[in-house]
C-alpha cells in the first residue's frame, strides 16, 4: 500500500511539475514569506537526519530547487506556485552560517524578490508542515539545497516521509 502512495505522490507532483498558467501570482499561497522576525530572508545550512546538510530559511524550513526551472525564469506558475510557494525577501537575503554570501540573490522568479543561491531559484514545499521536514523529497524535479548550491538526491524510497498527497 505504501507503494501506491509513492507513485500516486510521484505522478500528482510530475503534474503539478508541467503546469504552468504563465502569470505571476500576486500573493504567495499560504502566506508562506521568507522567514519571521529578525530571521527574514535568512539563509543557513542545518543538519537534516535524511538529508545531509541542506539549506533552510531563518525559521528552520526546507528550501527546494526546481531543475525545470531556465535560470531565474521559473518553471513552476499557477497550480504547481500554490503548493511550491517561492521563498522571497524584501530585501538583501542574508548569509546564516554555513551559507556562501556571494551566491546569494534574489531575482523575478516566480514572484519578486525570489532568493537565489548558486543561481538556483528557492522554494518552499507546502506540505512541510514544521522545521526540518523534507517531504518534498522524492517529487520529480524537486529537490532539497546543499551548501554548495547542487540538489541533495538522497531518496531513500520513502518520498521524505510524506503521508500526503503533495497538494
Amino acid at each position: 500500500m505504501k507503494w501506491l502512495l509513492g507513485v500516486t505522490v510521484a505522478v500528482l507532483g510530475v503534474g503539478l511539475a508541467g503546469c504552468g498558467s504563465g502569470g505571476k501570482p500576486a500573493t504567495q499561497a499560504g502566506g508562506v514569506t521568507g522567514g519571521q522576525g529578525g530571521t527574514a530572508g535568512m539563509v543557513s545550512v542545518a543538519g537534516n537526519p535524511a538529508q545531509g546538510s541542506i539549506l533552510v530559511d531563518g525559521a528552520g524550513r526546507t528550501l527546494y530547487m526546481f531543475e525545470k526551472d531556465d535560470g531565474t525564469k521559473s518553471a513552476c506558475t499557477g497550480a504547481c506556485a500554490s503548493v511550491w510557494p517561492a521563498f522571497t525577501a524584501a530585501a538583501a537575503p542574508i548569509a546564516g552560517a554555513g551559507v556562501d554570501a556571494s551566491a546569494l540573490r534574489s531575482a523575478a522568479g516566480q514572484v519578486a524578490d525570489q532568493v537565489t543561491y548558486h543561481g538556483h531559484l528557492l522554494y518552499f514545499y507546502s506540505g512541510d508542515t514544521a522545521p526540518g521536514d523534507v517531504k518534498g523529497v522524492g517529487i520529480p524535479g524537486w529537490y532539497p539545497v546543499g551548501p554548495s548550491g547542487a540538489k541533495v538526491d538522497k531518496d531513500d524510497g520513502d518520498k521524505g516521509g510524506s503521508s500526503g498527497s503533495g497538494y
